[in-house]
């Protein structure tokens, strides 16, 4: 073989390298969307507060079991120990979240930023950005969300396009879990 055709040979051994690369990389990607959902599904079933059995049974509804037009009407976040964190009220498409201004939560308190907003909202809203470049999704129907704030203290959570059902419930689940993590860090001083 020569030299020529060695080098040419090389240069596509190089070429079929670099495009299985680009295929990995891409399938990583998809693979942390997947583990990142996976995440945000077991915050939304781990976090859940089981209930005792009744003797007589009667069904009490938590927020995750409710239909989204339950949330419309608006709903208290509460703490495990039942103190109100705030309220969240959905109309259409919007989500809107108001925290208790008593307890002033701060937006740099943990896992505000770190898991609420990073974890679950930036990644619904990117693959919401990846699926309609795909053409699955109209770009209205992206989720968005702003974080209002007052010299450090959450105001207002909105979160716009929030989703179906089942990404209600997720919002729903990490409000409550961020929002009591944060309440007993307060508490803690």
């Amino acid at each position: 073989m020569s030299k020529a055709q060695e080098t040419k040979r090389l240069l596509q051994f190089k070429e079929t390298l670099e495009q299985r690369m680009a295929e990995l990389e891409a399938e990583a990607a998809d693979l942390k969307t997947a583990m990142a959902a996976i995440d945000n599904m077991i915050v939304a079933e781990g976090f859940r507060t089981p209930t005792a059995p009744k003797a007589t049974p009667q069904p009490t509804p938590q927020a995750e079991t409710l239909p989204p037009e339950s949330f419309e009407e608006g709903m208290s976040i509460t703490s495990k120990d039942g103190a109100v964190l705030g309220r969240m009220n959905v109309e259409g498409k919007d989500l809107v979240f108001e925290p208790q201004s008593e307890y002033e939560f701060r937006t740099d308190i943990p896992p505000f930023q770190s898991f609420l907003v990073e974890r679950v909202l930036a990644n619904m809203s990117s693959t919401d950005r990846e699926r309609a470049a795909n053409g699955e999704m109209d770009q209205s129907e992206i989720l968005e969300y702003e974080v209002k704030e007052e010299d450090g203290v959450l105001r207002e959570l909105h979160v716009s396009n929030y989703g179906g059902e089942r990404r209600l419930r997720e919002i729903n689940s990490s409000l409550r879990w961020t929002f009591d993590k944060m309440y007993d860090k307060i508490r803690k001083g």
